[in-house]
């Protein structure tokens, strides 16, 4: 094992920063750290571009650094310690990391998605993760004590196929199929939290297949909040938000300390998640009702066609009193209120991520005239759409 150096080096210190660039979660560490660094001392900063699976950069057996901040997988941590200098894992898998270590608080992301879909009402729960994970355990631990705290039960998905370090599937059709029967064999309507978004996408795939209604019948939350992953999920992707700037920043100040001498901790550090992002899978409250269900999913999928109270009639086998009764009794809003609404949520979804014209909106999401559309939004949200664009817009 190299030993520490004795004389210090002229000018910043020197740090690796051996964290994946690919992923979200991985940037923001970085944000973290850099955050740090703008408050204290700077540093020489060795960063590549990384991804997830990445091996040890071959230029650390020799490097001559001062310090590391690391998230290689467990089989790399023998060359780390080789290194001899203070080391911060981020790694939270498990056995095989250094110490010291900053992770998520896992458990705490279980416990979080647990109280958001008890809010929503439901009493049916699934996990469905990665049981090879110690951090996708951690998570269904959390969630699972949260809801038997609460009265309930959570059944797990037990057939995972083997996956990579970096999550890869071997076969993505094999494992959805089977999702698809697990999921429809539970009671529903179903709350299920997948361990992180792309699990979630899964799941999400999973219920399409089974003929379930998202979120209707199956409510579904991830953990990491990968903005872009719960963009593209369909529907979009509820999340979990880890602390990962505040994992970079601490372990950033940890190593500052251990590079200056300081004894490390002898217990992990372990930051709780920031919050829920509440997109279209899990927002909505449970609905027992089967025919107030098929028409919510029915709303949901087809309002921005055109589609009117009769459309909706003709999806269900009861009348058009008990249906608007049933509305009115679960969701407190009238059939053609909720059909208006999902009509809005589109126009405000496309006044925010494009630059589309009004007249191409209003035909997107289901409005006759340019006219209809302004003043349908400027009742539901007290402002005319063009200044609510202006005021709001994700567009550069």
């Amino acid at each position: 094992m190299r030993s520490l150096r004795t004389k210090p080096r002229p000018g910043p210190l020197h740090v690796a920063c051996i964290v994946e660039t690919s992923m979200a979660f991985g940037r923001e560490i970085l944000w973290g750290v850099a955050r740090y660094l703008s408050e204290n001392d700077p540093w020489t900063v060795y960063i590549e571009q990384r991804s997830l699976t990445d091996r040890a950069p071959p230029w650390l057996r020799n490097w001559d650094g001062d310090g590391i901040i690391s998230r290689l997988s467990p089989r790399e941590t023998r060359l780390l310690r080789a290194t001899g200098i203070p080391i911060v894992d981020l790694n939270d898998q498990g056995p095989g990391r250094c110490r010291p270590h900053i992770m998520s608080d896992h458990r705490a992301e279980g416990a979080l998605a647990a109280a958001h879909l008890l809010e929503r009402g439901f009493t049916s729960f699934a996990f469905f993760g990665y049981p090879q994970f110690r951090w996708a355990q951690d998570c269904q631990k959390g969630f699972a004590a949260t809801l038997l705290s609460a009265g309930h039960s959570c059944q797990e998905y037990r057939g995972a196929q083997q996956v990579s370090w970096g999550h890869q599937q071997q076969s993505w059709e094999m494992e959805v199929e089977d999702v698809a029967k697990w999921i429809q064999s539970l009671p529903k309507p179903l709350g299920l939290m997948a361990c992180n978004d792309f699990r979630g996408i899964q799941a999400l795939d999973a219920c399409r297949r089974a003929g379930l209604a998202i979120p209707e019948v199956v409510a579904v939350i991830g953990v990491d909040n990968e903005e872009l992953v719960c963009t593209l999920a369909n529907p979009r992707l509820s999340s979990v938000v880890p602390n990962a700037r505040s994992i970079g920043y601490e372990a950033a100040a940890l190593l500052d300390r251990l590079m200056r001498g300081e004894p490390e901790p002898t217990t992990p550090i372990c930051l709780p998640p920031l919050e829920i992002v509440t997109r279209l899978s899990t927002d909505i409250n449970a609905i027992a009702d089967p025919d107030v269900a098929v028409a919510m999913r029915f709303i949901r999928e087809h309002a921005c066609a055109g589609i009117g109270v009769i459309d909706v009639l003709a999806q269900v086998p009861v009348s058009r009193a008990v249906l608007q009764r049933r509305f009115r009794s679960l969701l407190g809003r009238s059939i053609h209120e909720v059909i208006a609404e999902v009509r809005l949520q589109r126009v405000k979804q496309l006044l925010l991520e494009s630059e589309l014209p009004l007249s191409v909106i209003a035909k997107r999401s289901g409005f006759a005239h340019v006219e209809y559309l302004s003043a349908a939004f400027r009742r539901a949200f007290g402002i005319p759409p063009g200044a609510y664009r202006r005021e709001h817009s994700k567009v550069l």
